[in-house]
């Protein structure tokens, strides 16, 4: 767990006909990173495509709403992608001879039904006022009415030659225009420019407001019905014309296009498909080439010579929530070690020693536990909220209040300077297996002599340094040799004076740099210590009020700690593991594992 994985280099061969086709299904599995070997002849079916798959992505902006109910459907790939495509075209185009008056229709239909829906909520506020709505439907020959709804931050100045009549609505302005019939068109051209919405009234639409809200109710129950109707009709043309075969192959021959657009060339008849995989053993490729019954061959072998695989975190599910502090600072290289196991320690011990409260952790858990099915990254909260419950329990706080429960170690306030010294030792803990797991990343690369020369010497000057501060004159010897031992170290390994000169200046800057990194662990205890006094502050506030108000501030009260010292906290806890311990060993060196966009889903056919 503590090395990250090299991706495998893979490799399909295919007949030329089942490239699109194969490469989808395995892209499909999440699992591929497609990269043509350097010097290849590639083979390019979107060029004989192009024309094709322009007339498909304009149809596809017409029908998609339509053509998304139907299934998209997997089928074997027996003919040629230009055959193929000109076959769907012409499939889609004898549907939408059928499919065009239908759709029209529906159109016409829900574009009245929208029209209706804003008249009806006009007419309910106009039923409530004092506007004899029979007489507006009266109107005509010579005047005319519409509604007009615009943005609330439009300001319409009308002609003086119409009599508008204001109707309240929310977020937006509503009127009700009466003026010369005419001239109408114009000021429905002015309410359209500032993006407004026109509302004629229908022909059909007569007598008082409440009445003609019923005739509205009964229309828009008949237009639903229709609408629904209507939408059978498609969907049953959809399965007459086998659009769900066809519109699949297309779907997948414009993904292509959009995200791969060439594969290397085999043959005159053969292609192959090769890139990464973070299936190490290929199992999940494979399967998913049997259950399409591609006619492929895939294998995983070494990768071409010069070619740097891309690197991926192989840890366990209960791990992953803890990847993204990794992922923010790059991806390890393959000679660098992934602190993803320390982090499961690390983190949930600084974010509960700075948050520190058994019913707060609770609360914190029990949100982990409700949104991490739904929202991965929340899992992280499941050992946060335990953490904090544990050194609530050490800190004898619940809720904030110190007096329910007794402390297993000590109340903070009370002891403030153990509180701001523990995170001191833990850094000096964490930094110094940082320096050890720069030494395993040396190993890896085979430069351990040098690791051992030189900055296990630096990792005692450290270490001797501490015990300098902490244990007084007596431990005046370690410092002194460890930057002996780093000094020589240099001179044999760079086998000059000078270098041993140059590698002075790096340790005196390297022991004040890893001072200060120690130092900024102090924020753990100060932290803790806000926490501790908020939250006395919350208690204060609730003792000192009425047993209502008293109640009403302690829950209030906790929920802004929680909000407010969450983010905190998970602020601070982020900076000392990014800025403080990978800088120890972590450079973020590897390759980006990056999976191919998967294409549009089919189901299976039988």
């Amino acid at each position: 767990m503590l090395r990250p994985a090299s991706t495998r280099w893979f490799e399909v061969l295919c007949p030329r006909s089942e490239g699109v086709h194969t490469l989808a299904e395995l892209a499909a599995t999440g699992a591929v990173e497609v990269e043509i070997r350097e010097r290849a002849q590639t083979h390019c079916p979107v060029a004989e495509l192009a024309a094709g798959l322009a007339e498909y992505n304009e149809l596809a902006g017409l029908y998609q709403r339509y053509w998304a109910r139907g299934v998209l459907r997997r089928q074997p790939m027996v003919e040629s992608p230009a055959v193929a495509m000109e076959r769907g075209l012409a499939r889609i185009r004898a549907w939408r001879r059928d499919a065009d008056p239908l759709i029209g229709t529906l159109q016409a239909c829900e574009e009245e039904l929208v029209k209706l829906r804003w008249l009806g909520q006009i007419l309910a506020r106009v039923a409530e006022s004092g506007l004899d709505f029979a007489l507006v439907t009266e109107t005509g020959p010579v005047l005319g009415t519409f509604c007009a709804i615009l943005p609330g931050d439009v300001d319409l100045k009308l002609p003086d030659w119409v009599i508008p009549r204001s109707v309240p609505w929310e977020g937006e302005r509503c009127y009700m225009i009466l003026g010369p019939a005419d001239r109408l068109d114009l000021v429905k051209h002015q309410v359209k420019a500032l993006k407004g919405r026109v509302i004629e009234r229908p022909p059909w639409l007569k007598g008082g407001a409440r009445e003609a809200v019923t005739r509205i109710a009964a229309r828009r129950s008949f237009l639903s019905t229709r609408v629904v109707h209507l939408y059978g009709e498609l969907d049953s043309l959809f399965e007459d014309y086998e659009l769900g075969d066809v519109l699949g192959e297309l779907g997948w021959f414009s993904w292509f296009a959009a995200h791969v657009g060439a594969l290397e060339a085999a043959s005159d008849h053969l292609v192959w498909i090769t890139g990464w995989t973070d299936d190490l053993s290929g199992a999940s490729l494979r399967d998913a080439l049997d259950r399409a019954r591609t006619r492929a061959l895939v294998h995983l072998t070494r990768p071409p010579p010069g070619v740097r695989p891309p690197q991926v975190l192989d840890n366990p599910a209960w791990l992953r929530p803890f990847e993204p502090f990794v992922r923010a600072f790059g991806v390890p290289g393959g000679d660098e070690a992934d602190p993803t196991p320390v982090l499961a320690v690390v983190v949930p011990l600084l974010f509960g020693y700075m948050f520190g409260d058994l019913g707060q952790g609770l609360v914190l858990l029990a949100l982990g536990w409700h949104l991490h099915r739904r929202y991965p990254e929340a899992a992280i909260l499941l050992p946060a909220g335990v953490s904090a419950m544990v050194f609530g329990l050490l800190f004898g706080s619940l809720f904030g209040r110190e007096d329910l429960i007794p402390a297993l170690w000590v109340h903070p306030l009370v002891h403030p300077l153990p509180v701001l010294i523990v995170p001191l030792i833990f850094a000096v803990g964490l930094l110094s297996l940082g320096q050890l797991l720069s030494g395993l990343g040396a190993l890896w690369r085979g430069d351990l002599s040098r690791w051992l020369l030189m900055d296990l010497g630096f990792l005692v000057l450290y270490l001797g340094l501490i015990a300098r501060i902490a244990g007084g004159p007596g431990f005046t010897w370690l410092p002194l040799l460890g930057a002996g031992w780093y000094l020589v170290g240099s001179v044999v390994v760079h086998r000059k004076m000078l270098g041993a000169m140059a590698a002075l200046g790096h340790l005196v800057e390297g022991a004040m740099q890893i001072l200060v990194n120690t130092l900024s662990f102090a924020r753990v205890g100060a932290f803790a210590l806000a926490h501790a006094s908020l939250s006395a502050a919350v208690v204060t506030m609730a003792d000192a009020a009425p047993l209502w108000a008293g109640v009403l501030i302690m829950v209030l009260g906790n929920l802004l700690i929680i909000v407010l010292e969450g983010l905190v906290v998970s602020i601070q806890t982020t900076r000392l593991v990014l800025f403080e311990f990978f800088n120890r060993f972590l450079r973020g060196s590897g390759r980006v594992f990056r999976p191919l966009k998967a294409p549009p889903e089919l189901a299976a056919v039988g």
